[in-house]
């Protein structure tokens, strides 16, 4: 998502002046994979991807790994090419993606151009220079740009004009990522989205907020560049009415919030600085279907003691919880996506529409061009080039992990189905490896649903998918049913447990949530008082990071009733899918090294899916 200098915002934090009336979501045009004429599997197949991923075109990147090398390489490697690098380094993936956007920043992305041009007027002025040498100060002086004061000597004047040099040359760049993407797509075999990323950046009380958006459009009828997260003065609210505007006709377009965790308390709190209205969330709900859970500066999940008492909400936590007195470089309760969930519950119960009805991913954030390159012994071999710009910033340190992996289920790898996969949320993320997991919700599910052949033709005929609503119950209906199913990654550790994640408003409207263990590996069952898993042994040979290859499953699946199910009250559901513990990156640096080991020495690795909503009343 880029440095959090990078964007830097113009020093207060007063609101800028308001802003119209956000309009109407636009009806988006049947997509194509809700037609007959579809190929593929109707059914649906898992496949694996990545929607944020940077070139040397982002300034952070250009300035911090060194190769400068074009976005068309991230897509070679994306799709399993053997590729080298400028600085000689030889990369490939294990496995190749199956659909992937390079999102590099509008944050800039001009100057990185215009002072990498050799014929270009400001190619030989200071701040031109300051960016070929990748020198820090300039990520400082590039703070004014975030209320749209570009640098004259390079850009000319601000705003959105032909006189505008850098703005100029972004709307031309725009058209060229574009046709980069456009000629990488391969109809079922490697999927490409035109895509960029919003970089907001406000700064909050002193401090730097992270308001990035990952924008990522189908392919038709893109429009054209409609300004930076600067030139919108960094209002997320001011994107959404922007891509409300200008993506029509058969145009589909997805923003997909990043980095919550880095938010400063702004992720999910009212747009902006303008007051909850059902407009607005009604515009949020439309352009934001998707949240970005997990990646390399952490997860975003939830974080124990920040409204949850939950034990494995310790998962790669970025930064330390705020204390009393402190708000600057700390985690904040609002900025999590467990707890924005709960409150979509109450923001739909007083105004009729839950902004917060995110199908959940995971990407990398990757900032080498190395998109999908998440295995954690492996990451040891992405070195940042300039350790002074790493040393202000936090990139590449212990701090940061391999980042994660977006699933789709989808008809075939094509635009098209891949596209109305993440339009409809029946998405997952994992934390890098390549868990598949399945949720399936409905009343009239038999209890041994999942040991049927006909498990997934049932699930859909009689029930809903991850990212959907339940419908009302039929007369007499007990609890709904969930139909619970994950097989692990080829080259990963062996499954320990899958948990359901709840969340409900109570008849006072107080939010809650518990943590189900509903199956359990090595025949192990759930406590029923605890509704958890006993351990199931597994452990890391810390000499070596060899692992328990005995224990745990290949596959996990149950059907699964709620047993505190009240169906007068708004609820969701999501899965959680643990593996057996395994060394962290960080070990497979020391041990390399001949270093102490760090703390967490190992991790669990893990993947999410997209939750189920329960509303009473809803046809």
């Amino acid at each position: 998502a880029g440095l959090l200098l990078l964007a830097a915002a113009a020093a207060g934090c007063s609101p800028p002046p308001e802003a119209p009336v956000a309009p109407d979501p636009p009806q988006p045009a049947p997509a194509a994979s809700d037609s007959p004429a579809v190929a593929g599997n109707p059914l649906r197949d898992a496949y694996f991807g990545d929607l944020h991923v940077h070139s040397s075109w982002s300034l952070d990147a250009f300035q911090l790994g060194g190769d400068r090398d074009h976005p068309s390489l991230a897509y070679r490697f994306g799709r399993g090419e053997r590729i080298t690098k400028a600085s000689g380094r030889v990369h490939q993936l294990r496995t190749p993606l199956d659909f992937m956007a390079v999102t590099d920043h509008d944050h800039v992305l001009g100057e990185v151009h215009l002072c990498t041009d050799a014929g270009d007027p400001a190619y030989d002025t200071e701040a031109c220079r300051a960016i070929r040498a990748s020198e820090p100060t300039f990520l400082l002086r590039t703070r004014s740009t975030a209320r749209g004061r570009r640098p004259a000597e390079i850009c000319g004047e601000s705003g959105m004009t032909p006189r505008n040099r850098c703005y100029e040359r972004s709307r031309h760049l725009w058209q060229e990522i574009q046709q980069i993407a456009d000629s990488f797509d391969e109809p079922g075999r490697f999927t490409t989205f035109p895509a960029y990323e919003w970089t907001s950046t406000p700064r909050v009380g002193g401090a730097p907020a992270h308001l990035h958006r990952n924008v990522i459009f189908n392919g038709r009828e893109v429009p054209e560049w409609g300004g930076s997260a600067a030139e919108m003065q960094n209002r997320p609210e001011r994107l959404w009415e922007w891509l409300a505007e200008a993506c029509t006709g058969e145009c589909q377009v997805v923003s997909i919030p990043h980095n919550t965790n880095l938010a400063g308390g702004l992720a999910f709190t009212e747009s902006g600085w303008r007051p909850h209205t059902p407009a607005i969330l009604r515009l949020r709900a439309w352009a934001e279907p998707l949240v970005e859970i997990h990646q390399v500066k952490g997860n975003s999940e939830c974080y124990r003691g920040l409204g949850t008492t939950d034990e494995e909400c310790g998962f790669e936590n970025f930064q330390p919880a705020c204390e009393a007195g402190r708000a600057r470089g700390c985690a904040h309760a609002s900025d999590y996506v467990r707890n924005a969930l709960k409150e979509g519950l109450r923001l739909e119960a007083d105004y009729g529409v839950n902004p917060f009805k995110f199908g959940l991913i995971a990407s990398t954030d990757d900032h080498q061009g190395l998109p999908g390159a998440t295995d954690e012994d492996d990451f040891i071999d992405k070195p940042v080039r300039r350790p002074e710009v790493s040393m202000r910033t936090g990139a590449g340190g212990p701090r940061d992990n391999p980042g994660g992996l977006v699933g789709v289920w989808a008809e075939e790898n094509a635009r098209a189905s891949i596209f109305a996969a993440l339009k409809r949320k029946e998405t997952f993320g994992t934390s890098g490896s390549r868990i598949r997991v399945r949720l399936f919700a409905g009343w009239d599910y038999p209890a041994d649903l999942h040991t049927r052949q006909d498990l997934v033709e049932t699930a859909y005929a009689t029930g809903v998918p991850m990212g959907a609503d339940l419908p009302a119950p039929p007369s007499g209906a007990a609890a709904p049913r969930f139909v619970v199913w994950a097989t692990k990654g080829p080259h990963s550790a062996n499954l320990q447990k899958v948990q359901v994640v709840k969340g409900w408003a109570d008849a006072e409207g107080e939010t809650r949530e518990q943590v189900f263990d509903v199956v359990c590996a090595d025949g192990l069952a759930p406590d029923p008082g605890t509704h958890r898993c006993a351990d199931n042994g597994a452990r890391v040979d810390l000499s070596d990071c060899s692992y328990s290859g005995d224990l745990g499953a290949a596959e996990l699946s149950t059907t699964w009733a709620d047993p505190e199910f009240d169906p007068a009250l708004r609820a969701f559901y999501y899965v959680r899918v643990l593996e057996n513990p395994t060394c962290r990156w960080t070990s497979h640096r020391a041990l390399a090294r001949g270093e102490p080991l760090p703390e967490p020495p190992v991790v669990k690795e893990r993947a999410w899916s997209s939750p189920i909503w329960y509303t009473p009343g809803e046809e």
